[in-house]
């Protein structure tokens, strides 16, 4: 067959569908695509690009037409308070909405245990260690100190920064104490205890300091200073191993992940999230050599979250596991991100913890990963649960799990049962029906409300700590801030569920 115009080809009955298809091809190469694509225009000049229903057209709706927002206005008479919020962010209405209280609802308060106040000047860091029962605060009156939680006392002040201090952090062993704080020298410093004394001055930051971190082996610290740099220390040998320009501003903090050392998690004031592999940095020794770097660009191999907490700047980061991380940012917002479903270019947290009405500045996990405390910039301190909906989900599927078990346990063939099990059944059926409810409210509001408001502080919260009993029933937390005290908080994990 010699192809040209379709029209002048016959066939007896129907044309075969792949010969029509060239055909067509032959007549306009283009057919298919420009097909494709009208579709696409249609729907993009307000119809989808499918047919509805019995080949109808379903027009979209435009809210910004006058006759399309008249109908959306009779058919949801609150349209313009919801265009009205959906335009405002969550910091915004903070201050401004006036129905704020009633939708986050401020949780049950409660007064803290014992109150510490031996600094004289902001407390900006405080951590559990090195020994039992104690604690080790960092403060701006340029010393550490070391509290006995259960006398209220100062047991050691450690002196050896020249100016403010503005973290500390003990490392697992028990055995080492890092601060950080102000100036161009002595700005790191590593303490050995029991010893009590300076053991080595990690160097390398050209600026202040502002927080330092163990990795779980305590064998490597890291540190992140005012230029946005970030140094990872090899602790034995007092030598930095990586020197990174992670943000530009400050970087605020660092956690590295808690199951594995080489994991490394940096935020700062210009609202990304940067996680680092320690050893894909490093890299050979020959990419470190001059004629390299002098041809070099760039070689910035990092997974970060661009504007992690809308735009604003994150203060607080926790690496908890190999997937889970919790941060804490300017948005007045507590957040909690899982990497397994954070896409290139897209990555969306997958919990949100509302009610703040300031930014976060500090936060903690506990070792469980079950609850999780922030600190707030107007004081106020909360105790939240990292997950209440897969809290209410798994409690319903053992319920479900049991309610079968006692079925299939039932001897006659109406399986009425023991009036023991039918017992048992109606029990089930009555503790289902408020989990099944809360279950319903969680997905549909989105975020995760406080379990606890802490009440003590009148400055800046700037360190929260958790220490958990053996039994994993109660927990006792500590928080620092700039009215000067740290504060110490017995819970009882029963009361918060």
């Amino acid at each position: 067959l010699k192809f040209g115009d379709p029209s002048t080809l016959r066939f007896r009955g129907a044309p075969p569908q792949n010969l029509c298809v060239c055909a067509m091809a032959a007549a306009d190469p283009f057919a298919l695509i420009n097909r494709s694509m009208g579709r696409a225009a249609a729907a993009k000049g307000g119809y989808p690009a499918g047919a509805g229903a019995a080949g109808r057209r379903r027009k979209l709706l435009d809210p910004t037409n006058p006759k399309d927002i008249e109908y959306l206005r009779r058919m949801h008479p609150d349209f313009d308070e919801v265009m009205v919020s959906a335009s405002i962010d969550y910091r915004t209405a903070c201050h401004t909405d006036a129905n704020f209280a009633n939708k986050f609802r401020i949780p049950p308060v409660m007064e803290s245990q014992r109150a510490f106040r031996e600094h004289t000047n902001s407390v900006d860091a405080v951590c559990w260690g090195p020994e039992a029962g104690k604690f080790v605060s960092a403060s701006h009156d340029c010393t550490l100190k070391v509290w006995d939680a259960q006398r209220g006392v100062c047991t050691d002040t450690l002196t050896g920064h020249v100016a403010g201090v503005y973290h500390c952090a003990v490392a697992n062993n028990r055995r080492l104490i890092l601060s950080c704080g102000s100036g161009c020298q002595k700005n790191v410093l590593l303490w050995s205890w029991p010893e009590k004394k300076v053991r080595s001055e990690l160097s390398g930051h050209g600026r202040s300091v502002v927080h330092c971190a163990f990795a779980a082996d305590s064998a490597f610290a890291a540190t992140v200073d005012q230029d946005g740099m970030v140094l990872v220390h090899d602790v034995e040998r007092s030598l930095c191993t990586l020197r990174l320009a992670a943000h530009r501003g400050t970087a605020h903090a660092s956690s590295f992940c808690a199951d594995d050392g080489n994991l490394l998690l940096t935020v700062g004031a210009d609202g990304d999230m940067h996680l680092l592999d320690i050893r894909e940095q490093q890299g050979p020794k020959s990419w470190h050599m001059p004629s390299t770097v002098a041809n070099a660009v760039t070689r910035k191999t990092v997974l970060g979250v661009h504007a992690a907490h809308d735009g604003y700047a994150v203060h607080a980061v926790e690496f908890v596991d190999r997937t889970s991380i919790f941060s804490g940012g300017a948005d007045c917002k507590l957040k909690r991100w899982d990497l397994r479903s954070m896409a290139p270019f897209t990555a969306k947290s997958v919990g949100q913890y509302l009610g703040h009405t300031a930014p976060v500045r500090s936060l903690a996990v506990t070792p469980d990963k079950r609850f999780v405390a922030s600190g707030c910039e107007d004081g106020s301190l909360r105790v939240w649960p990292t997950d209440p909906l897969g809290d209410r989900r798994s409690a319903l599927r053992e319920l479900r799990a049991e309610a079968k078990k006692i079925e299939e346990e039932f001897e006659d063939e109406a399986k009425l049962g023991t009036p023991e099990q039918r017992r048992r059944l109606e029990e089930i059926r009555k503790a289902q029906a408020p989990l099944r409810e809360e279950e319903a409210r969680l997905a549909r509001d989105g975020y995760v409300s406080a379990a606890r408001a802490l009440s003590a502080h009148v400055g800046l919260v700037s360190g929260v700590s958790w220490q958990v009993d053996s039994a994993n029933n109660t927990a006792q937390i500590l928080s620092s801030s700039w009215d000067q005290t740290v504060q110490l908080f017995n819970i009882a994990f029963n009361d918060l569920k």
